[in-house]
């Protein structure tokens, strides 16, 4: 997209007059019109969205303690047809697409919290009279987690069905969020109740890391091939579960943290070939906990170390300075060494629309 500032550049190179930059901002207002982006507008889109979501948050724990699941079955599918009058009535209007998808998205929002609340009422969802420390026996309390769990499970799915069968409906990026979070939920609630309930530290953190690099997949096989970016939401949600299981295991030892680091730079690497900032920031923080890892615990009292790794964070930003004078040829150079095969099926290789929009 042209800005402003970079039409007032050209008009003080002399590139183009103004009867040439007046018509350029009319076709940038209106071809990107609905484009997202980081202004104080679209952020209060976002907040906006972002506090209905906490209120329904609170409304799911302090309207159930009062009126019961009934009370969230009636009211949150009368907010969501509210959602989707208010967002069908923006969406139509040139400038007012992101509110509208907004709208939409908090209407998918609705689902859990009915489905919840149907359960509730038809005594589906199992209830504790008092806190779960207080059930007498260890097999009640695994009993009483499974029908939790068993619960969660249909809640999950309904969220993920509905919010796929939306997606085509209203194509707003944003929206695919609603169901790639109730899918990391329901990939989880699924392996809980495979083991029994007693899922360890290391089962959390090997699931966590699989459904990641599930959604990872899904958004490499869309990436490019829709005009509204999905991909970006599924790269994003998918790396940042992966990164979280991937840390989350304990009592790595030295050969694990060496892997770790590891699939850090390979994080980077694939940040390149996909043109995708995510991995870049995810395969950064890996290699910072890396380094924390070795100051803090491994050369815990040596005095040489901080000289060293104050020379590794300057070397890296002597690399990162070198790279962006010479970002085209080593990009070129990366991808030029890779098989045909394997060029053809980056994303960047794919006719697919150019312009995205979330």
């Amino acid at each position: 997209m042209i800005s402003e500032r970079d039409i007032r550049e050209l008009l003080d190179a002399e590139i183009i007059d103004e009867t040439t930059a007046e018509s350029i901002r009319v076709y940038t207002n209106q071809r990107y019109a609905d484009r997202p982006r980081f202004d104080i507008t679209h952020v209060a889109y976002y907040f906006g969205a972002l506090i209905v979501a906490l209120a329904f948050t609170w409304l799911l724990f302090e309207g159930h303690d009062r009126y019961g699941g009934g009370a969230l079955m009636m009211i949150a599918p009368a907010y969501a047809v509210l959602f989707v009058l208010g967002g069908n009535w923006l969406w139509s209007r040139p400038g007012l697409k992101q509110a509208g998808g907004l709208l939409f998205t908090l209407a998918l929002c609705m689902v859990p919290v009915a489905v919840y609340g149907f359960e509730e009422l038809m005594g589906w969802y199992p209830v504790l009279a008092g806190s779960l420390d207080e059930v007498p026996s260890e097999a009640e309390r695994m009993e009483f987690m499974l029908q939790v769990n068993w619960a969660n499970i249909w809640i999950a799915l309904a969220t993920v069905v509905v919010g796929i069968a939306a997606l085509p409906l209203r194509r707003f990026a944003f929206m695919a969020v609603v169901p790639i979070i109730a899918f990391h939920q329901l990939w989880l609630a699924i392996m809980t109740f495979m083991v029994g309930g007693r899922a360890s530290d290391w089962d959390m953190s090997t699931h966590l890391m699989l459904s990641g690099l599930f959604v990872v997949m899904v958004g490499y096989l869309v990436d490019r091939r829709t005009r509204e970016d999905f991909a970006f939401w599924l790269y994003g949600i998918g790396v940042a579960h992966f990164w979280i299981g991937m840390t989350g295991f304990s009592d790595k030892d030295e050969i694990a943290w060496a892997a770790y680091a590891l699939v850090g730079l390979l994080l980077v690497v694939v940040s390149l070939l996909l043109q995708r900032r995510v991995f870049m920031v995810a395969g950064a923080l890996t290699v910072f906990v890396y380094l924390g890892h070795l100051g803090f615990e491994t050369f815990e009292d040596s005095l040489l170390f901080p000289f060293v790794l104050s020379f590794v964070g300057l070397a890296i930003i002597a690399v990162a300075v070198w790279y962006q004078k010479h970002k085209q040829r080593v990009e070129g150079a990366l991808i030029g060494s890779l098989p045909d095969m394997v060029k053809k099926r980056l994303p960047s290789a794919r006719q697919g629309p150019a312009d995205l929009e979330g």
